[in-house]
C-alpha cells in the first residue's frame, strides 16, 4: 500500500552528490584517477543529475525558510552520463582524460541494479544552478 504524504511535509529527492567535504564521491574519485593517469571506466549508458552539495544545502534551506511543502527534485540543472560527468570535470581542471574509457553499466557488475535514466527534473522551478557552474565552483573552492 502507498502511504499518503502530509502536504505540509517537505520531501527532497536528489542524486549523484559531489562536494568539498566528502572525498568519497564520483567526481573526486574520477579526477584523482585521471590526474594520476590511472584507468577509469565510467558508464556511458546511465544518465544522472549530479548534485553539488553546497547548492543542495542552499536550496533546501531556502525551501525550509519559505515553509515549502511537498515533493521537490533538487539537482544541478543538467543530465549527463557518468562518463560525460568525468569528461566535464576533467575539462574544468585542465586534464586530458586519456585514461577515461566509456563502458556499459552491466560490465561493472555492481551489487545493486541501477536505472538507466534517473535524471531529475522539476515543474516547480529551477532552484539550482547549472552543472557547469557547480563544477567550476567545485574545482576552484
Amino acid at each position: 500500500s502507498v502511504m499518503a504524504l502530509d502536504p505540509k511535509a517537505l520531501v527532497i529527492r536528489t542524486s549523484a552528490f559531489f562536494g568539498p567535504w566528502d572525498r568519497a564521491n564520483f567526481v573526486t574519485h574520477a579526477l584523482e584517477r585521471l590526474a594520476a593517469r590511472q584507468p577509469l571506466r565510467a558508464p556511458s549508458d546511465v544518465t544522472v543529475s549530479p548534485t553539488y552539495v553546497p547548492d543542495l544545502v542552499d536550496a533546501t534551506l531556502d525551501l525550509l525558510v519559505d515553509g515549502a511543502g511537498g515533493l521537490w527534485h533538487l539537482a544541478n540543472d543538467g543530465a549527463v552520463s557518468w562518463y560525460e560527468l568525468a569528461q566535464l570535470a576533467a575539462r574544468h581542471v585542465g586534464l586530458v582524460p586519456s585514461t577515461l574509457e566509456p563502458c556499459s553499466n552491466d560490465s561493472l557488475q555492481l551489487p545493486a541494479t541501477r536505472p538507466r535514466y534517473s535524471a531529475l527534473s522539476t515543474s516547480r522551478g529551477a532552484l539550482m544552478p547549472s552543472l557547469e557552474d557547480a563544477l567550476v565552483r567545485y574545482v576552484y573552492q
